[in-house]
């Protein structure tokens, strides 16, 4: 979908698209670990895969909310949190050991919290302007709060008992649930409200 809206002239999505193919292609290494056709550093370990993810997804999510911003303060306070949590996310990474064979929690914490900021941010400009990308927002805010919560809570994983690992992922999926259901009836309510102002101008 958002290959063709490039082609027909929105070039606003084209960071998105490079973050779909960046996407498979981190899915597709993953497999090739998983069934031992791909060992970095001689281990099955996918650990460099979610860096390159989690950094692929900040930096194309980041751009795009960045570059439909028409305010210069709201542009300047981006700079300002993209900033600061990139710099928090290079910091968390420079103090692991062995960088390629390391899941880091606090990445996938700084720069999609980040992410998820901004693109409430973005969605409450809609709400207010009604002239924006709402399907969009609506996505980038799902998927980077379903990635924040599955990559924060990764590393805690080794040596739980199987009843608290599902316990947690229980609670992980209410959050979600809850999270959809808000955003799904944001933009519900976006789309009828967006719908009455039309009608109304058509009337006049």
């Amino acid at each position: 979908m958002f290959s063709v809206s490039i082609v027909y002239g929105a070039r606003k999505f084209l960071p998105i698209t490079i973050c779909l193919i960046i996407g498979c292609l981190c899915e597709f290494f993953t497999y090739l670990i998983r069934e031992h056709h791909l060992l970095i550093m001689g281990e099955q370990n996918n650990a460099i895969v979610g860096h390159v993810y989690k950094w692929t997804s900040f930096l194309t999510f980041g751009f795009f909310l960045y570059s439909v911003q028409k305010s210069k303060a709201t542009k300047r306070y981006f700079v300002y949190l993209f900033s600061i949590c990139a710099v928090i996310g290079i910091f968390s990474q420079s103090r692991l050991k062995h960088y390629w064979l390391e899941n880091d929690p606090w990445l996938a914490f700084s720069l999609m919290s980040a992410i998820i900021i901004a693109s409430m941010v973005y969605f409450i400009q809609l709400l207010k302007a009604r002239d924006g990308y709402p399907y969009i927002t609506t996505g980038i805010f799902l998927v980077s709060g379903s990635f924040l919560i599955s990559s924060a809570v990764n590393g805690t994983y080794v040596g739980v008992d199987l009843e608290v690992w599902f316990f947690r992922e229980s609670i992980n999926r209410v959050v979600l649930i809850i999270m959809y259901v808000m955003f799904l009836l944001e933009s519900y309510l976006y789309f009828k409200e967006s719908d009455v102002i039309k009608l109304q101008r058509l009337q006049q």
